[in-house]
């Protein structure tokens, strides 16, 4: 029991430090210029959004990872106007950072 208690809580900064790469990422990458944690607009999605859409999913990480690399639009509404650009210079790796990132939001509140 002591060791699966001291195992989980050496782990556990490894998780704040993955989120904290994956923000510091985001906003290097200009990800946080159209997206937001949890302010939902009709064509642009929060990440909680997409969190929520994609939960259970196990398609989830291929299909977003593809999405931010090759962009795409009118997936979320507003008539194909919001044109998602494709991030080419984004490694796999700081792809699945944000993936898993984003994936790990948690559900936004009822309003």
């Amino acid at each position: 029991m002591f060791r699966s208690v001291l195992f989980c809580l050496c782990l556990s900064p490894l998780g704040l430090f993955a989120q904290t790469d994956a923000t510091a990422l985001a906003k290097e990458k200009a990800c946080l210029g159209c997206h937001s944690i949890d302010q939902h607009t009709m064509s642009v999605p929060s990440y909680q959004k997409i969190a929520e859409k994609y939960r259970g999913d196990p398609t989830a990480v291929e299909y977003l990872s593809e999405k931010i690399r090759n962009g795409g639009k009118g997936v979320w509404g507003g008539g194909g106007r919001s044109l998602m650009p494709a991030f080419l210079n984004l490694s796999q790796s700081e792809i699945r950072l944000l993936v898993d990132w984003i994936l790990s939001m948690k559900e936004t509140p009822a309003q």
